[in-house]
């Protein structure tokens, strides 16, 4: 892997000359401030896995296996972080809730309440952090409260158990799989992170891994630039790792299968009077998590000034959407996340049909090893895919012609998003029997005759949702750019994200309204048109 190679390499590939060499690691071990940013980087993934299991579970015991009110409305409240961009959500929560902010502002002086937490601060990022990977743990521990059967349950009430008590001592033990699987995921995740603590961090010092990264590359020491794919091969080891004890995990399910030959869905508890009060906190919780910032987001946006002491009403106005439309850098850079996300899902979309027909549909020697290609991309950091790709563009293009392309960054944001087309449109494939393709195979028909005829034609609707889902993640995506943006190839994601570093607010707010507009209309014309919906 050329980055690899870059972090062994005692000068820049895309220069002449060179030895291999240790210096790049023994420079990044030498150095207090990466040290101290692997401790943060550890300490806030460990806060935001421990928050977001802990407030998945709940979510997903209430809304699963209780009479909650308004059970449909707080699911939706609780995966909608992950059909949002994630950046707009961070946006919005530091408009709200942060010391400055509108709402604690508000609080602090409507109520005789305080804000319980400083946002810039490890664990205020982290409870940030945590509202955006809720939805991982809520989706695979309300699937494995779907999948499971009642027969333990019932006979731990049959044994004398209360409700409350089969709840804690039988299902959730049940659910460790899920919750070990989801949490690595989340700890994963939470060491990659870029825009949260870049925009949160940045204030207090607060420096991670991935902003570790970020800063010494945009304002780069010379001679020292090794140093930086050392630290993305130090992080992508460590992300490897976690894969590797997540698919160790996996595999030690079959412990905790409950379904027999006949399951049917557990009996609801019964929450009695404390229903409604349950309801009115679990909506309190997820209405401050997601509608509060996001309200945050849109009067930022429609504004001159949002400040508690003056009213918003007295200052609407559209001159930030007019400052964004009038700026030809700003415009570029929804054109070029337009066109990224149009021809990149299109391309990434084939891709994901060829490749899933090659794996499921054929005799290809290789194919079982397609499905982990495909999926290893999403796992790694954004960050390290767009260094990667950066340093296999410079020894591949030494002219620099093709990276400063938006081809160069299409191509990085299809390979990184392959999993999520795939992992959309595999199912439907493997759920479609063989008999069809067969039997034209038995009229005749080649191979890829029988494919394109008969198979893609009936899983027409997989496509769409698979081009949906893959335009929206590419539309949103922002980590892979960062190595390689240039003045003319800037996007929608990196835009606001150097904006929000940069204190500018409201055309930060204006962009992030547009790209909600966008996402929320693709969204809402793929359920419309294919069924779409967010899923794990």
């Amino acid at each position: 892997m050329p980055i690899a190679w870059a972090s062994l390499w005692s000068t820049p590939l895309y220069d002449t000359g060179g030895s291999w060499t240790l210096a790049n690691f023994l420079h990044l071990f030498g150095d207090a401030g990466w040290w101290q940013a692997v401790l943060n980087s550890f300490a806030f993934a460990a806060l935001t896995t421990t928050g977001s299991i802990l407030v998945g579970t709940t979510l997903a015991l209430l809304i699963a296996r209780t009479d909650l009110p308004l059970r449909r409305l707080y699911s939706g409240l609780t995966i909608a972080p992950m059909a949002l961009p994630g950046l707009v959500l961070v946006i919005g929560w530091q408009v709200m809730w942060a010391p400055t902010g509108y709402g604690a502002h508000l609080i602090e002086t409507y109520t005789p309440f305080a804000m319980p937490f400083d946002l810039y601060s490890l664990a205020g990022m982290a409870i940030s952090g945590t509202v955006i990977a809720t939805p991982i743990v809520f989706l695979f521990a309300r699937a494995s409260l779907a999948s499971g059967d009642s027969t333990l349950e019932d006979a731990a009430r049959c044994a004398g158990a209360r409700p409350f008590r089969t709840l804690l001592s039988v299902t959730v033990p049940l659910l460790r799989p899920a919750l070990l699987n989801s949490g690595l995921i989340v700890f994963a995740l939470s060491l990659e992170s870029l825009g949260l603590p870049l925009l949160l961090g940045k204030s207090n010092d607060i420096e991670l891994m991935s902003t570790y990264l970020y800063v010494h590359w945009t304002g780069g020491v010379p001679g020292q630039e090794g140093a930086l794919p050392a630290g993305a091969v130090m992080l992508l080891m460590v992300v490897t790792l976690l894969l590797v004890l997540r698919n160790r995990l996996a595999g030690d399910t079959g412990r905790f299968a409950t379904t027999g030959a006949k399951s049917r869905p557990a009996a609801a508890v019964q929450l009695g009077w404390m229903r409604w009060i349950v309801s009115a906190v679990v909506g309190t919780f997820l209405g401050c998590a997601t509608l509060v910032p996001l309200a945050g987001v849109l009067l930022m946006a429609f504004t001159g000034i949002l400040s508690p002491f003056v009213s918003p009403w007295s200052v609407l106005t559209t001159a930030n959407f007019s400052a964004v439309m009038s700026n030809p850098g700003y415009t570029d850079s929804i054109l070029n996340s337009l066109l990224i996300a149009t021809v990149g899902a299109a391309v990434a979309t084939a891709c994901v049909v060829v490749i899933a027909v090659v794996a499921h549909r054929s005799n290809f020697r290789l194919r079982g090893s397609l499905e982990h290609i495909v999926l290893y991309p999403r796992a790694v950091p954004g960050l390290i895919t767009g260094m990667a790709f950066f340093w296999t563009f410079a020894v591949l293009d030494r002219s620099g012609t093709f990276q400063a392309t938006l081809w160069a960054m299409a191509v990085a944001f299809a390979v990184r998003s392959l999993a999520l087309g795939y992992s959309t449109f595999y199912p439907a494939l493997t759920s479609l029997g063989r008999d069809l393709d067969l039997a034209a195979r038995t009229s005749g028909a080649d191979w890829w005759t029988a494919i394109r005829t008969v198979v893609l034609r009936l899983l027409a609707p997989a496509l769409g949702v698979s081009f949906v889902l893959l335009f929206v993640a590419m539309l949103n995506e922002s980590d892979a750019a960062v190595f390689l943006v240039t003045p003319d190839t800037q996007v929608m994601g990196l835009t606001m994200l150097q904006l929000a570093a940069s204190g500018v607010g409201g055309a930060v707010a204006a962009l992030g309204v547009i790209q909600l507009v966008i996402t929320a209309v693709v969204l809402g014309a793929g359920r419309l048109l294919f069924g779409a919906r967010v899923h794990v």
